[in-house]
């Protein structure tokens, strides 16, 4: 591993850009085909959520935290993950705000993980395979009228 993997890595598992920054790093700097690039992406990617439910987890053990929450919980929350549409408002949403910040408001919720696991992570290789494909057709489109 070189020090330009790791810095792939750490971009992908970054809150702040993420596969946005990572993915064209990936494929234009270092070269990576694009099968790679999201392959490895997309599970950097969802760190994030990991992170944030472990940190979640034990938040949850402080009694203080829990009472702080309780007292502004909202029956529109429950009502919005309770929806049948819980699946493809969180798809939609991870890419515009992160997977990090979805989760987060996910457990604020009370809802597991295991329950938005498949949404959040389809829609990271989603987001991932999109960049990947932009990455290897937009350099040859504006290399093809020279």
């Amino acid at each position: 591993m070189h020090s330009t993997d790791l810095a792939f890595a750490l971009l992908a598992a970054n809150p702040f850009g993420g596969l946005l920054v990572a993915i064209p790093f990936a494929m234009l700097k270092l070269h990576y085909p694009a099968w790679v690039a999201t392959a490895m992406g997309a599970p950097l990617a969802y760190l994030q959520v990991v992170v944030v439910d472990a940190s979640w987890s034990w938040l949850a053990r402080i009694p203080g935290w829990q009472r702080f929450l309780e007292r502004r919980r909202s029956p529109r929350v429950a009502r919005l993950v309770a929806s049948r549409g819980a699946f493809w408002i969180t798809f939609v949403v991870t890419p515009l705000l992160g997977p990090w910040l979805v989760m987060a408001f996910m457990r604020y919720a009370q809802v597991d993980q295991r329950r938005v696991a498949l949404p959040i992570f389809a829609s990271l290789a989603c987001t991932a395979a999109a960049l990947a494909c932009a990455c290897a057709i937009v350099p040859r489109a504006f290399s093809a009228g020279r």
